[in-house]
């Protein structure tokens, strides 16, 4: 008899659990980058907007990372540390990775702004 193959349905553990792990490390990794602003005198003690910011932006670089390493099938550990690296990293990887794309792409560099004169 041949079986069902397994979907990945709504309840799914495994991929539960691991996407779980990756939003978990981004998010660390989010908290571990603004203290480390925080101990280099980038940033102010109790600067709440600043926190959210690090960790909006490292738990979507890190999912982001995620969902790259799954589309060229890389799981498991390698996933997550990837992923933690990345989301420690935040905008500086976002920049690094819209570089490797244009130059992929052969698209343009985006030109300098240019002041408006009135």
């Amino acid at each position: 008899m041949i079986e069902k193959p397994n979907t990945g349905g709504m309840l799914d553990l495994d991929a539960m659990l691991s996407w779980a792990v990756v939003i978990g490390l981004s998010i660390w990794a989010g908290v571990v980058s603004f203290m480390r602003k925080l101990n280099e005198g980038q940033t102010r003690p109790f600067n709440i907007r600043e926190l959210i910011g690090e960790v909006t932006v490292s738990g979507f670089t890190g999912v982001l990372t995620a969902y790259l390493c799954a589309g060229v099938g890389i799981h498991g550990p390698m996933q997550f540390a990837l992923a933690g690296i990345a989301a420690h990293m935040g905008s500086r990887w976002l920049f690094k990775l819209e570089t490797v794309l244009n130059k992929k792409f052969d698209l343009p560099a985006d030109p300098a702004p240019t002041e408006e004169k009135h």
